[in-house]
């Protein structure tokens, strides 16, 4: 019995602080300093008695703040509808903050990245790894470091600003990067890559119907990648040379995917931030379903 009255008046206790702080926030430009000094007394009190458990001493300080807020306090109202509106101001500001600065989500429309990421895949964007962007431009505030080699970034399409691709950095500022008999090579360097066997994993689109999947290395870094078994995209290009403050950028599904090759260089001040992680797998081809063996799963 004594347990549940002391639940009880913890309850009141918990609305009386809310509302009193509600109170204080909204009004105070009407209450003199005086008065805030002793409602934050007596508010103390309350919250040191609800820290200690002991219900003769909340009870009192309740009683106290009670009689306190009838005297001071009777003739100042709570405009709740303007609390709600700041609130949830506060809320998205929050969010647009932490969009802008920090992480961002996107989603994979295309197979470009396969199999590293497939269509469906929602992923996280670290905004900051490289920079704080200023929001609706390619100019950043200040850079951090730049992207490496191997590397998932997300960056805005040099043909149209307006779209976001995310591709994978294999040339970095005076990279030489060629392509011959299908094999890549950086630096005058063939890219380390080792035969997996065929790939059996979902893909959609694209033109090819049977796929070899291999295990590249670059820089140390491991990641797959799929070749088209009867005929590559690109069996021979460059050499080219990375120039200054952009990168060269690949897709992992190397025969399917529209990249640099195509359209050339993407400027650093276009590149968003480095992908970590798939947070949301859907499959739209079972109904949107999740995949569930892909949630959290780190890009690399």
């Amino acid at each position: 019995m004594m347990a549940e009255s002391f639940r009880e008046l913890k309850k009141q206790a918990k609305r009386e602080l809310e509302e009193a702080r509600i109170l204080i926030r909204s009004a105070r430009k009407k209450m003199s300093a005086e008065d805030k000094k002793r409602a934050k007394e007596l508010l103390k009190a309350i919250e040191d008695s609800l820290g200690r458990k002991e219900m003769e001493g909340l009870e009192k300080a309740l009683e106290e703040f009670k009689v306190f807020r009838d005297e001071h306090w009777a003739g100042i109202k709570i405009n709740r509808a303007w609390e709600t509106i700041k609130e949830l101001f506060w809320v998205v500001l929050i969010v647009v903050l932490i969009r802008w600065l920090l992480i961002e989500p996107f989603r994979i429309p295309t197979v470009s990245m396969v199999p590293t990421l497939l269509v469906g895949d929602q992923l996280m964007v670290n905004k900051l790894v490289y920079g704080v962007q200023i929001p609706f431009t390619t100019k950043k505030l200040f850079n951090l470091k730049k992207p490496k080699r191997g590397e998932v970034v997300v960056f805005k399409y040099p043909k149209n600003p307006n779209q976001d691709y995310v591709k994978r950095v294999i040339g970095v500022s005076g990279d030489e990067v060629r392509v011959k008999d299908g094999w890549l090579y950086i630096n005058d360097k063939a890219v380390e890559r080792e035969y997996l066997g065929i790939y059996d994993g979902p893909i959609d689109g694209g033109f090819c119907l049977s796929y070899e999947l291999y295990l590249e290395k670059i820089d140390g870094k491991e990641h797959e990648m799929i070749l088209c078994q009867t005929s590559h995209f690109g069996d021979d290009y460059g050499p080219v040379i990375v120039p200054e403050n952009s990168i060269f950028a690949m897709g992992d599904n190397r025969d399917n995917s529209e990249d640099s090759r195509s359209w050339g260089f993407v400027p650093l001040d276009n590149i968003k931030g480095k992908a970590m992680f798939i947070h949301l797998p859907l499959d739209p081809d079972n109904h949107y379903l999740p995949r569930w063996k892909r949630f959290f799963k780190r890009i690399r």
